[in-house]
C-alpha cells in the first residue's frame, strides 16, 4: 500500500529564552565563582542563591569566594521597591498583630525558596493604614493572595507597564 501525502519536514528550534531583564539590580550573565553577600549572608553558587547557614559557611573556606552584595541588599539600601503592598479599613487597625505575624511567616516562607525575597519595610501611614515594601513583585502578589485567604476582603492587584513593580492594594471593613 502507497502512503500518500507524506512530506518529511525538519523542525528547527526557534525559540530563544529572552535573557534581559529590566531590573537593573540583576546582575548580567553568570559569575563561574562562589559569591558571598556581605549584608545577609546569602551565597550565590551555580546560577542561584541560597540562605543556607551551612552552605555560607562551607563558601568561606573556599579561597576563591568573592564577597559582594546581593540585588535584595542592594534594594534596600537603595529604597528601590519590586512591590507595594497597602492594607487599608477598619479591620486593620483591631486585628494588626494577626496580619503582622502572617505577613512574617510568608516573608519567612519565600525567603526559603529565593532568599532574594525579603520585606524592605512596614510603615503605618497614620489614616489606619499600613504600607509594606518588599524586594521584588512576586513577595508582594504571595502577600495579597495569603491574606485574602486568610482575612477575606477585597484585593486588587495591578502593575507597571514592565511588570516589575507591583502595587496589591487590600481592603476589609470591620465586620
Amino acid at each position: 500500500m502507497k502512503m500518500i501525502g507524506k512530506v518529511e519536514r525538519s523542525y528547527k528550534q526557534t525559540y530563544k529564552k529572552k535573557t534581559s531583564t529590566s531590573d537593573p539590580y540583576l546582575p548580567r550573565g553568570a559569575s563561574q565563582k562562589i559569591s558571598v553577600c556581605e549584608g545577609c549572608h546569602s551565597v550565590y553558587k551555580s546560577k542561584r542563591w541560597y540562605a543556607d547557614p551551612d552552605i555560607y559557611e562551607a563558601a568561606l573556606q573556599i579561597p576563591d569566594t568573592t564577597n559582594m552584595v546581593c540585588p535584595a541588599c542592594m534594594k534596600i539600601r537603595d529604597d528601590f521597591p519590586g512591590g507595594i503592598v497597602t492594607l487599608k479599613g477598619d479591620y486593620v487597625l483591631s486585628h494588626k498583630q494577626d496580619l503582622m505575624n502572617l505577613i512574617k511567616n510568608e516573608e519567612a516562607r519565600a525567603h526559603g525558596f529565593n532568599p532574594l525575597e525579603r520585606l524592605m519595610s512596614v510603615k503605618e501611614n497614620g489614616k489606619g493604614s499600613i504600607v509594606i515594601s518588599t524586594t521584588n513583585e512576586k513577595l508582594a502578589q504571595r502577600l495579597g493572595r495569603a491574606i485574602k485567604k486568610a482575612f477575606h476582603g477585597e484585593v486588587t492587584y495591578r502593575w507597571s507597564h514592565d511588570n516589575k513593580l507591583a502595587r496589591v492594594d487590600w481592603v476589609r471593613e470591620a465586620g
